[in-house]
């Protein structure tokens, strides 16, 4: 033999030596009193996290690889022992609230009974009540933390930036089969992260009909269309307490409007509707504003198909956001005519980007003369020179009268226009008020 193939099997014994030694479990009740922090990592971060970590001082935890740890939360795993010890002392903590993973490969420095067993120990913790997951590798992962989630009562789920398929999605959506704890699901795939379709989508949904406890849901660029819709139809009357929904970067249509309305007519706490990056057309729009509860004054729908080339009123949304849709050269009178109404509700109006330029402005800006709810109207990147934008001058402040003074608009506080040269008089005015 050789000496580099002596050199290369010495290497070969070492890593079958350290692979057998890393599964094996550390004792931790016995070793707890000899074992000081230090002798277990000797990365300051990590010591510091353990140290809070065991004197019951951390209520944050987030797992990832030791090159992606960056903030005084996140510990970079980098051993078996390691993972051992953060299950003992997590298990022992009372003020641990949540605990995270972040990034892919998280667990490559670990053996496969390390992680069994820190998900063992993850389930009896009690008071774990969030479980964040960031850019990890759910494939990997997902079907073990399948009892670590069932036997736990947690409130709330984020899946963001993780690949997301057909298996990873079915387990996930299964689990919630048991957890009337959720209060608030977030499952955000940007990115083309989702490797599902409609008819994935529209089989996993009824799971969350579970999940009666659910405050905040948000399942955004999963490609979503009209058969999830009409499964959330069915799901969403078992959520009384449903205060927000977000469904942003799908594939909703007018129809899909029309089935959301319909299941979300129960649910009458709900205040917030989030469509933005859709498909959603005049007609969609008229759906929400004449069919979504009452309670409901927020409504999202930027980056859709709206152009308000047909009279909407839109006076019950105290929060109005359209920015990104192309309006027709009618589009700022429908607007201008729920702004001039009395009973107009509406406090934030967005409408950057959305093709106004100086005749439509004027326009919005004339509306705005006895108006006293609106208090700001981002109007960025719509082509406003300096003569659309002094047309909120004399609405501001109109001089010609004591009286016309004493009357003008002093509600309106922002127009949001950053970069687009708004005169320093409108300005001040806006500061004024």
């Amino acid at each position: 033999m050789s000496s580099q193939e002596a050199v290369d099997l010495a290497g070969r014994q070492r890593g079958v030596v350290h692979c057998a030694m890393s599964s094996q479990a550390v004792d931790c009740n016995a070793l707890e009193a000899t074992t000081s922090i230090e002798d277990i990592t000797g990365n300051e971060r990590n010591r510091d996290i353990l140290r809070a970590l065991k004197n019951d001082e951390l209520s944050q935890l987030c797992l990832c690889r030791p090159d992606l740890s960056e903030y005084d939360v996140d510990y970079g795993l980098g051993s078996s022992r390691e993972l051992d010890w953060l299950g003992h002392f997590a298990k022992k903590s009372t003020r641990l609230e949540s605990v995270g993973i972040s990034g892919d490969d998280t667990f490559g420095n670990c053996s496969g009974h390390s992680v069994d067993r820190f998900l063992d120990e993850l389930g009896k913790c009690k008071h774990i009540k969030k479980m964040p997951f960031s850019g990890a590798d759910l494939a990997e992962i997902i079907d073990k933390l399948g009892p670590a989630m069932k036997s736990n009562n947690f409130t709330h789920i984020f899946v963001e930036e993780c690949q997301l398929g057909v298996p990873e999605a079915n387990f996930l959506f299964n689990t919630f089969r048991d957890m009337n704890s959720l209060e608030e699901l977030c499952i955000d795939c940007e990115g083309d992260l989702a490797h599902l379709n409609d008819g994935d989508m529209a089989g996993c949904i009824p799971s969350l009909a579970a999940c009666t406890g659910m405050r905040s849901l948000k399942l955004s660029y999963l490609n979503l269309s009209t058969n999830s819709c009409a499964a959330l139809r069915g799901v969403f009357p078992r959520m009384a307490t449903l205060r927000e929904v977000v469904l942003r970067g799908n594939s909703l249509d007018d129809d899909c409007t029309r089935l959301l309305a319909q299941g979300l007519s129960d649910c009458k706490q709900i205040q917030s509707l989030d469509l933005s990056r859709n498909r959603i057309s005049d007609n969609g729009l008229d759906v929400l504003v004449q069919s979504l509860p009452t309670s409901v004054d927020a409504l999202q729908l930027a980056r859709n198909d709206i152009t308000l080339a047909r009279h909407v009123l839109l006076l019950r949304f105290r929060v109005l956001n359209i920015l990104g849709n192309t309006l027709c050269p009618g589009g700022t009178q429908v607007i201008a005519a729920s702004l001039a109404n009395p009973e107009c509700r509406l406090e934030y109006l967005y409408l950057s980007q959305s093709n106004i330029g100086d005749e439509g402005t004027a326009t919005l800006a004339d509306s705005l003369r006895n108006n006293q709810r609106l208090t700001r109207m981002s109007l960025r990147e719509n082509n406003i020179t300096a003569r659309g934008w002094n047309a909120f001058s004399s609405i501001l402040c109109d001089t010609s009268s004591i009286n016309a003074t004493y009357n003008s608009n002093h509600t309106l506080r922002d127009l949001d226009g950053d970069g687009d040269q708004i005169p320093q008089d409108v300005e001040m005015m806006l500061d004024l008020n």
